[in-house]
C-alpha cells in the first residue's frame, strides 16, 4: 500500500479530482496549506519572499498500478512550465484500517457501494460511504 501526497496550486483542483473520480480512486484528504519551494529569506532579486496558499492532497491506495493512476492524473492536471507547479510523493503505508467496521489494510480501502459489512446494521452504512469515512 501506498500514500501519494501532493502539494500544487488550488485551481487545479477540481480537474485532478474529477481525473481521479474517474478512474475510480476515492477516498482523498485535501488540506489548504502554504509554502514556498527552494525556500529562502529572499529571490535571487533580494525581494522577500513570500510564502504561498496551496492544497495538499493526500492519497493512500492498495499497490503500484494504482499509485501511477493517482500520479498520472495529479501530473496531468497539475502541470505548468512555470515555477511553482507542485511537487508530489509517495510512501509505503504499513496499514489502514477503517474505524467504523474495523477493516484492514485492502479491505479498507474498497468502496462500500453494495458491500455486505457483518457488525454493521444496514441502517448505518451508506452509499456515499468512502475510503476515508
Amino acid at each position: 500500500m501506498y500514500m501519494v501526497m501532493a502539494v500544487v496550486n488550488q485551481y487545479n483542483l477540481k480537474n485532478i479530482l474529477e481525473d481521479l473520480f474517474a478512474n475510480n480512486i476515492e477516498g482523498i484528504t485535501v488540506s489548504d496549506v502554504i509554502g514556498k519551494g527552494s525556500f529562502g529569506l529572499t529571490e535571487a532579486d533580494n525581494q522577500p519572499t513570500d510564502l504561498v496558499s496551496k492544497v495538499k492532497l493526500e492519497i493512500v491506495v492498495s499497490d503500484v498500478k494504482h499509485r501511477e493512476i493517482v500520479m498520472e492524473c495529479i501530473r496531468t492536471n497539475a502541470h505548468d512550465l512555470g515555477r511553482g507547479a507542485g511537487k508530489m510523493w509517495w510512501l509505503e503505508v504499513g496499514g489502514v484500517e477503517r474505524i467504523r467496521t474495523g477493516e484492514k489494510d485492502i479491505e479498507a480501502l474498497t468502496t462500500q457501494i453494495n458491500k455486505k459489512i457483518g457488525n454493521v446494521s444496514t441502517g448505518v452504512t451508506t452509499h456515499i460511504d468512502t475510503p476515508c469515512s
